[in-house]
């Protein structure tokens, strides 16, 4: 069993955990790849969350060329997952559902869907909310909000402070995330040399209209 890390937050002191893969805790649980899952225990404070790396591409826009994107070669952003996005009800033959791990605060399960974060930066500046059905949820009140940004800083503390950990994802992620990242960009690639293709053609009527009528 790994140890158990205390970090104090401004609702109180938060007992976080890291969970191994073959803990019981995780038997329901979706395991994204590369991710790493925390218990977290506190005042009104229960549950876990997972966090995996995430890659901070960005979007590139022209007004000639169209949008293009810059794909980074290391993954610098965490992203982190908790709380279900969807009905969590057995299959019709009775198969237990799998669902990501699920965070409660003050009571309420909490979610921030699609969230990720910079290494070492805010961690407060996200919008979070609170499942009332199967597919319905609302605004967290500022009170949950506030207590859920912290336990996230807490857990990013711990994770961050193991570097082994962070790197060793860091490596399996890009190794998985490698195949479908070199084939979206060789596709960018060929409708790059279309384009190219177009332009050069076009280059050249304009070059041999002005040498048509060249003096």
């Amino acid at each position: 069993m790994t140890k158990t890390t205390t970090v104090a937050t401004i609702f109180g002191p938060v007992r976080v955990q890291h969970l191994e893969r073959a803990s019981p805790e995780l038997a329901m649980v979706r395991y994204q790849v590369a991710a790493r899952v925390y218990a977290v225990e506190g005042n009104q404070v229960a549950g876990m969350l997972a966090i995996s790396p995430a890659y901070d591409d960005q979007e590139w826009g022209d007004i000639n060329l169209g949008a293009e994107k810059i794909r980074a070669l290391i993954p610098t952003r965490f992203s982190v997952f908790f709380g279900r996005g969807g009905s969590s009800r057995p299959l019709p033959d009775g198969t237990p559902v799998r669902h990501s791990p699920i965070l409660t605060i003050d009571g309420a399960e909490v979610q921030a869907p699609g969230l990720t974060l910079a290494r070492g930066g805010d961690t407060t500046d996200f919008p979070v909310t609170i499942r009332t059905g199967d597919w319905t949820s609302k605004p967290a009140s500022a009170l949950v909000a506030a207590s859920t940004h912290e336990v996230i800083w807490a857990v990013l503390t711990v994770h961050e402070a193991d570097t082994d950990r962070v790197s060793d994802a860091d490596r399996a992620y890009a190794r998985y995330r490698t195949p479908d990242r070199r084939a979206s960009t060789e596709r960018d690639l060929r409708a790059a040399l279309r384009l190219r293709d177009q332009i050069q053609e076009r280059i050249n009527r304009l070059e041999a209209y002005l040498t048509t009528t060249r003096s």
